[in-house]
C-alpha cells in the first residue's frame, strides 16, 4: 500500500487506550481547566452542556417492582410517589445530603458534568453519620456525599500491587479501593477508600480498556488554542491600524537627505555655485520644518485649525482587519469545538443569523441524542448510586415503610431501587408543530402519554392526576374545561366547552 507524504509525516501507533490516557490525561485536564476558566467560549459551552444534560435537576422517577412483596399496582404506585417526595426533600437540602453542608444533589450533578468535561471522569465519596453524631450538627439522616476532584486521585500505577492509576484491582480487574490524596492538617496524605464507598463515573465506551478517563476536550485543545491565537493576532493588527489611522504624506527630505545634500555640497566645492544652491535648499527646508513644529497636526483638539505645509497631504486610513476570510475560518473552528462538546454550533456561538426552521430542527435532532446519552452515562449513574444508599438507610431506619423491612430490601435490592432519571425536555424550534405531531401520534397509536411526558421531563401520572383535579375543580365552579378535544362554533367557550363546564360529545 502506497503511503501519502502527508500521512507519512504523521506519527501514529496502535496501543492500548490505557497508555493514551496515562500519557496525555493530566496535561489535557490542565489545559481544559485553563480554557474553561479563561475562555468565554468554553465557559459558556460548559454552561450549555450542563443545562442540556441536567436542566434544573434530574428528577427521580422511581420504578420499583414490589410484586414479590405482595404490593398491588396501586400500592406500588403510591409507594413510589412517597419515595420520590422524600428523595426530593432530602436532595434539595444541602445540610442533609452534603457532608460539608454546602451543595445540593442537583448542584453536585452540575459539578459532575463539569468535571467530566475537564477530566473525562468524576468522583464522589459516600459517608455515613451515625445516630450519636447527628444531634451535634442538627442532622436527621446519615447518608452524606462528598465530591472529590479527579486530580486528587494521583495516576500512580504499580502492577505488582494491583494499583492502576490510583485504583486497586483484583485479578478480574474489579475495583477494590481508591487511593485518594487528601489535605489534612496542612499536608497531603494518601487514604485508601473502599470501592463500595466511591462513586466513579466516566464514558467507558469511549475509553475502553482504561480504568480512568481523559478530558472530553482533548481532541480539540489544539483548535481552541488556534481560535485564541487567531483572535489575538487579529486584535493586534486592528490596534496597529487604529494607532496609525492618520498619516501625513510630505515631500520634505529626511535627515538622511539633508546629510546627502550637505555631503554633495562639500564634495562639489565652489563648482559654478553648486554649494550656494545646496545651502539654499537646506535653508528653505529648515525654515519649513520649523514652521511645521509650531503648527503641527492635532487629531484630538476640535477647536484647533490644522495647517499643512506646501505639497503635504493628510491621509486617513480605514482598518482592513478582520479580513474577508476571518469570519469563515473562525466559524469553522467554532463548529469543530461545538461538535466535540456535543452542543449545536448556534448555541455555541449564539449566532442565529443564518438559522432556519429546518436547520434548527436538524441541529436539535443530531445533538439531542448526545445530551441524552451523556445524561444516562454520567449524571444518572451518579444520582442512582446516591439514591440507592439513601433509600437503604431510609428503609432501615423506618422513614420509608417497606413490607419486610431491611431484609426484604437486601433480598430484592435491584428491583426496589430501579429508577429512571428525567432531565429537561428537548428544545423545540416550533412547539405548536410538535404538539400537533404528538396529537396525531396519539390518535394513531404511534405513541403514548407516558412517552410524551417523559420527553418533557415530567411524570405522566402526576400530570394526569393534576389534570383530573383541575377538571373537578372547574366543573364545581361552573367554568369551561380547557382539557380534551375542542369543538369550534358551538358558542360554548373558546375551546368548545359547554356552558355548565361539561364537555360536549363530539359529532360523528
Amino acid at each position: 500500500m502506497s503511503i501519502s507524504p502527508i500521512l507519512a509525516m504523521r506519527r501514529a501507533v496502535v496501543r492500548d487506550a490505557r497508555s493514551d490516557v496515562i500519557e496525555a490525561a493530566e496535561r489535557a485536564s490542565a489545559l481544559a481547566l485553563d480554557f474553561m476558566h479563561n475562555s468565554g467560549w468554553l465557559a459558556g459551552a460548559a454552561d450549555q452542556v450542563v443545562s442540556d444534560t441536567n436542566g434544573i435537576e434530574l428528577s427521580l422517577n422511581a420504578r420499583p417492582d414490589l410484586a414479590a412483596l405482595g404490593y398491588s399496582a396501586e400500592e406500588q404506585a403510591a409507594w413510589a410517589r412517597l419515595v420520590q417526595a422524600a428523595w426530593r426533600r432530602w436532595s434539595w437540602n444541602a445540610h442533609e445530603c452534603d457532608l460539608a453542608g454546602r451543595s445540593t444533589i442537583p448542584e453536585m450533578l452540575d459539578a459532575v458534568i463539569r468535571a467530566y468535561l475537564a477530566y473525562g471522569e468524576a468522583f464522589g465519596v459516600l459517608d455515613f453519620v451515625p445516630q450519636r453524631s447527628r444531634a451535634r450538627h442538627g442532622l436527621s439522616t446519615g447518608t452524606k456525599v462528598s465530591l472529590v476532584a479527579p486530580h486528587r486521585l494521583p495516576r500512580v500505577s504499580r502492577e505488582f500491587e494491583g494499583l492502576d492509576q490510583g485504583i486497586f484491582q483484583d485479578a478480574w480487574g474489579r475495583a477494590l479501593a481508591y487511593r485518594f490524596r487528601r489535605r489534612e492538617t496542612g499536608i497531603d496524605v494518601d487514604r485508601d477508600i473502599a470501592a463500595r464507598d466511591v462513586i466513579h463515573v466516566m464514558d467507558r465506551g469511549e475509553n475502553s480498556g482504561s480504568v480512568r478517563g481523559i478530558s472530553v476536550m482533548a481532541p480539540v485543545l489544539k483548535v481552541i488554542a488556534q481560535s485564541d491565537q487567531l483572535a489575538d493576532a487579529t486584535l493586534s493588527t486592528a490596534l496597529m491600524q487604529t494607532i496609525f489611522a492618520a498619516t501625513i504624506k510630505s515631500p520634505e527630505a529626511s535627515e538622511d537627505a539633508f546629510q546627502a545634500i550637505q555631503t554633495l555640497a562639500d564634495d562639489m566645492g565652489t563648482f559654478d555655485g553648486a554649494k550656494d544652491v545646496a545651502q539654499d535648499l537646506l535653508d528653505i527646508w529648515g525654515m519649513r520644518i520649523e514652521a511645521l513644529k509650531e503648527k503641527g497636526i492635532s487629531m484630538s483638539d476640535p477647536a484647533r485649525i490644522n495647517h499643512l505645509g506646501p505639497g503635504e497631504e493628510l491621509q486617513l486610513h480605514t482598518a482592513a482587519t478582520p479580513g474577508s476570510q476571518y469570519l469563515p475560518f473562525s466559524k469553522n473552528l467554532q463548529r469543530e469545538m461545538a461538535r466535540r462538546l456535543g452542543i449545536t454550533a448556534s448555541s455555541f456561538t449564539m449566532d442565529f443569523s443564518d438559522a432556519s426552521y429546518a436547520s434548527v430542527r436538524m441541529e436539535g435532532a443530531t445533538i439531542w441524542p448526545i445530551a441524552v446519552r451523556r445524561r444516562e452515562r454520567i449524571a444518572a449513574p451518579f444520582a442512582q448510586a446516591v439514591y440507592e444508599h439513601w433509600l437503604e438507610e431510609a428503609i432501615a431506619e423506618g422513614r420509608i415503610p417497606l413490607r419486610g423491612g431491611l431484609a426484604a430490601f437486601t433480598a430484592h435490592r435491584d428491583r426496589i431501587c430501579w429508577a429512571e432519571w428525567r432531565g429537561p425536555e428537548q428544545p423545540s424550534a416550533d412547539p405548536y408543530k410538535d404538539a400537533m405531531a404528538n396529537k396525531v401520534n396519539l390518535e394513531t397509536g404511534a405513541t403514548s402519554l407516558q412517552r410524551i411526558y417523559a420527553a418533557k421531563g415530567q411524570d405522566w401520572e402526576e400530570e394526569i392526576d393534576q389534570v383530573g383535579k383541575e377538571i373537578s375543580r372547574l366543573n364545581a365552579i361552573g367554568m369551561a374545561v380547557p382539557h380534551g378535544r375542542s369543538r369550534g362554533g358551538d358558542g360554548a367557550g373558546p375551546l368548545g366547552a359547554a356552558a355548565d363546564g361539561q364537555r360536549q360529545p363530539e359529532e360523528s
